[in-house]
């Protein structure tokens, strides 16, 4: 009789720790399903959001190009007189540039511009390129080379 008493009390051990042991299995891959879900989601919602990224700075992009057609340029410059560089600003406008004749005609004056749209603002490098052109030091160099009779030295 002990003996069976023995084996009895061993089964529900053994029977509670089995159920134990598969709770814990259950708990955890119900855990690990609703990881992944979130997981799922948080790579969605970044894909969403780096595609959200991606047009608005493809659409800053075309509306720095496209610029010189809107009423707000035109209605200080001549699409004409710009020069698109994109980088580090976007554009370099010769003013009347399109207007000269002669030395009779109206002086050009050049002006260095950066297209924001949104909530952007001037980035470092163009704070200090309008720093350097506010300051003064701005300069026309001309550089001579002889590209058809190469020196014999190199």
């Amino acid at each position: 009789m002990e003996s069976e008493i023995i084996i009895l009390i061993w089964a529900i051990i053994v029977t509670v720790t089995l159920g134990i042991l598969i709770t814990l299995v259950f708990k955890l891959k119900q855990k690990h399903s609703q990881d992944i879900q979130k997981m799922e989601k948080r790579i969605v919602k970044e894909k969403k959001d780096a595609l959200d990224q991606s047009r608005s700075v493809l659409k800053g992009k075309i509306g720095e190009q496209m610029s010189p057609l809107l009423p707000e340029f035109y209605s200080k410059y001549e699409p004409a007189d710009a020069r698109f560089l994109g980088s580090p600003i976007d554009y370099v406008i010769f003013k009347n540039m399109s207007k000269f004749q002669n030395k009779d005609s109206e002086p050009i004056e050049i002006i260095l511009m950066d297209v924001k749209t949104g909530k952007s603002n001037l980035e470092p490098l163009q704070k200090h390129i309008q720093k350097a052109v506010e300051n003064g030091q701005v300069k026309f160099d001309v550089l001579k080379t002889d590209i058809t009779n190469p020196t014999e030295d190199g």
